[in-house]
């Protein structure tokens, strides 16, 4: 018979339940928190299953997992990736996630992406474009929050349209070779015409563009001789005498990189030196006339050989967007009273047009004048919406409109799908958890 006391009993039943509950502590309590999903964690799952939940994502949806696996693991042509992530990722994310997680996982043809309540789809092919990766996104029960029945018709639809391109591949590369033999010589003959066309068009173009800058040289040379100056006389002002040599030593140096300019790109040189010179003839003509020496200021947008800029204006050209341009006391006032500024015309075939529609060769010209007072963040403001703009910035002044993917492309082809913009992105190799 037991000599122990039920106070003891007591007390030692309560260090037992101290004990278990101190355990159950270090072995829960403390556990460190599960591993935030990242491009590593769903590359390392993909080279293994064809289908990813994320952790944030599995707390948002449920659907049987088998059953999709299954789809994917039946499409071999398309030989598809799929990762379904929480409701709230952007196309700005998921874009390079599918991009650096196909690239890490090494094999596979077709990454697709999928939020978690199933309503964002968006996806990258080596087997399919853009325009059949949306057909495909199209066709797979939009709008049925069904993340399941969504991914299983993805599935089937990408396996048809890839079997269908390679039925297509392989009998187009029949009849190419037979249609190669036949046209080789045609083809042959017009790549001949049409280089010699062109040629033609960039020669005449560059002879353009040379008479147009031949004219601003002139110009600022004939600026130059006008202010009489007698660099020897020995009462000149010092700052008079150093701005007038530095505008002639820019003039002698644009006047000589005209007669060796062989293409457009040439005249970005010249044109550097133009916007130099002419302003240290300003300063030398404010210098002689006793008034103070003007700012140094990107050149007038209107008409460069104007000189410095005195301000800004808000100016539009026509059917363009509103932009603020630098404009020289004349044509900023012609701007603030609803009229016409004085813009500088160049030759442009047998007529003549503002420099910064008159073609691509211009975009050198342009680059000469305003590079350094900006560089590209100034041009591609100041030119948005015309000739120039649209060879500067590739189509300044249009951009994505809702739905439109075809700009996410890298390595592994053409992203597609309907997934919305949002203001969150990545920067680097870090793309947070998904």
């Amino acid at each position: 018979m037991s000599t122990e006391t039920r106070p003891r009993r007591i007390l030692r039943r309560g260090a037992m339940a101290l004990a278990a509950a101190a355990a159950m502590l270090a072995l829960f309590g403390f556990a460190a928190p599960a591993r935030a999903d990242d491009v590593s964690v769903i590359a390392n799952a993909l080279t293994t299953s064809r289908l990813y939940v994320t952790q944030d994502a599995r707390q948002q949806t449920s659907f049987d997992e088998n059953a999709v696996r299954s789809a994917l693991d039946r499409q071999d042509e398309a030989d598809i990736r799929a990762v379904v992530v929480r409701n709230d990722v952007t196309r700005q994310q998921v874009g390079p996630m599918l991009e650096s997680v196909k690239e890490r996982v090494g094999k596979g043809d077709t990454y697709v992406a999928i939020t978690a309540d199933g309503t964002k789809m968006a996806a990258i092919s080596d087997d399919l474009d853009s325009r059949e990766i949306n057909q495909v996104i199209a066709r797979s029960a939009p709008g049925s929050g069904d993340v399941q029945a969504r991914l299983t018709a993805f599935a089937d639809q990408a396996e048809r349209q890839a079997e269908a391109n390679a039925r297509s591949s392989m009998i187009g590369g029949f009849v190419t070779v037979g249609v190669l033999v036949l046209i080789a010589a045609g083809v042959f003959g017009a790549f001949l015409v049409a280089g010699r066309r062109r040629r033609e068009r960039e020669a005449q173009r560059m002879a353009e563009l040379k008479k147009g800058v031949e004219e601003d040289v002139t110009l600022l040379g004939e600026d130059i001789a006008a202010l009489d100056l007698n660099v020897m006389d020995p009462d000149l002002d010092p700052d008079a005498r150093r701005d007038y040599e530095r505008a002639m030593n820019s003039y002698d140096e644009a006047k000589a990189a005209t007669e060796k300019a062989a293409k457009p790109a040439d005249m970005e040189k010249v044109t550097a030196a133009l916007e130099d010179g002419r302003y240290h003839m300003t300063a030398t003509r404010a210098r002689l006339a006793g008034e103070p020496v003007p700012e140094r200021r990107a050149p007038c947008f209107f008409n460069p050989q104007h000189g410095p800029s005195v301000q800004d204006v808000s100016w539009a050209p026509p059917g363009g967007t509103v932009r603020s341009v630098p404009a020289c006391e004349m044509d900023a006032q012609a701007v603030l009273k609803g009229q016409n500024p004085d813009v500088r015309m160049v030759p442009y075939g047998d007529g003549r047009r503002p420099y910064y529609d008159a073609g691509p060769a211009y975009a050198p010209y342009a680059g000469g004048y305003y590079n350094s007072y900006g560089g590209m963040d100034l041009i591609s403001g100041l030119f948005i919406g015309t000739w120039i703009g649209s060879m500067l910035g590739g189509g300044l002044g249009g951009g994505y409109g809702a739905g439109d993917m075809s700009g996410f492309t890298g390595d592994g082809g053409d992203i597609g799908g309907g997934w919305d913009f949002g203001s969150g992105d990545f920067g680097g190799g870090d793309f947070g958890g998904f």
